[in-house]
């Protein structure tokens, strides 16, 4: 995973506002498709905003299964850490 990717992620959907953040929740939900063609779809960029959003809200949001597949590898990536 990319550590730089996942931090960006994670500043972006801490410091964004209500349209970033919006676009972050409905991203995750239709993963792989995109919401915005003209944005990322990098999965450690999402990991990353994932973080920030369990950090603020103490859970997980909603998200695709594919998308759901991707955060727990990179969960069981970070717990082996």
């Amino acid at each position: 995973m990319s550590e730089d990717n996942r931090a960006i992620g994670q500043y972006c959907y801490a410091a964004g506002d209500s349209e970033t953040r919006e676009w972050f929740h409905q991203q995750w939900k239709i993963w792989p498709a995109r919401a915005d063609s003209r944005l990322t779809t990098n999965i450690s960029f999402h990991y990353g905003g994932v973080a920030a959003f369990r950090i603020e809200h103490g859970r997980d949001p909603e998200m695709s299964r594919d998308f759901k597949a991707n955060v727990d590898w990179h969960d069981a990536r970070e717990a082996a850490r």
